[in-house]
């Protein structure tokens, strides 16, 4: 019965470190001023999708 009230995800590793990547850009844009905003979205972006195409893949299509 909790299995129905839980998300169900398949790969917890790879969301995890996409999620840190995330939130440490949001921290280091938080403490420093001279940041760029649209830079630091753009480079989590570029890393975000090089990790899911390989973190998301079965170990088969590898």
């Amino acid at each position: 019965m909790l299995r129905d009230f839980l998300l169900f995800i398949k790969y917890p590793y790879t969301a995890g470190i996409i999620a840190i990547i995330w939130l440490g850009s949001a921290c280091f844009l938080a403490l420093s001023d001279n940041i760029d905003l649209i830079q630091v979205v753009i480079v989590d972006l570029l890393t975000t999708v090089i990790i899911a195409i390989f973190g998301f893949k079965d170990k088969k299509e590898i």
